[in-house]
């Protein structure tokens, strides 16, 4: 969905034509912390290991979740993989590595947690009051020779979503898909 927000271009080459994203370092470093926690296995980084075994965890590690929203005479068929949850979803984490540190306000106008939070709401019907939501920051820099490395901290950035939040995300989820739907006709056509 944000892909498609950003750039049709883009979505259109990737989820169409099948072509790779370029990735950055830092993508390819977070996606190596991300595999490892999902893998529960050591990346060989020693560092990046003691922060895996550092960072706080539920039970379900990127287990997808669907749900489906009603869109008039159809429905749209969400996926949503929180990094880490309860069983019963009702709390979640989402970690990030960056070289740019996580605010309060970056955490809490987070989109891809709004959409968790929706996605959990219309496939469980946990309202978002009852959810507890904290992203996780593992900042990372640059060594000398240009190599990524996390810099020991663990920022805890604990945030919530409103009923409010969450009916906008539905709208937001409504005009992507009719953005899509009418891109995916274009292309074919």
């Amino acid at each position: 969905m944000t892909l498609f927000e950003m750039s049709p271009e883009k979505y259109i080459e990737k989820y169409i034509y099948g072509h790779k994203e370029r990735i950055s370092r830092n993508m390819a470093y977070g996606s190596q912390f991300a595999n490892g926690l999902e893998d529960e296995e050591a990346t060989g980084d020693p560092l990046l290991d003691l922060m895996m075994a550092r960072i706080p965890k539920f039970e379900l590690m990127d287990k997808p979740l669907e749900a489906d929203l009603p869109n008039g005479k159809e429905t749209i068929h969400l996926l949503a993989k929180p990094d880490s949850a309860k069983k019963d979803y009702t709390a979640f984490y989402e970690y990030k590595t960056s070289v740019r540190r996580w605010t309060q306000r970056m955490a809490d106008e987070s989109g891809q947690i709004t959409f968790y939070a929706t996605t959990i709401w219309l496939a469980k019907k946990i309202l978002p009051q009852n959810q507890d939501i904290e992203l996780v920051n593992v900042p990372v820099q640059y060594s000398a020779d240009g190599h990524l490395f996390p810099t020991g901290e663990l920022v805890r950035l604990p945030t919530r979503r409103t009923m409010a939040d969450l009916i906008k995300m539905t709208g937001r989820m409504r005009h992507a898909w009719a953005g899509i739907k009418q891109l995916c006709e274009s292309e074919v056509l």
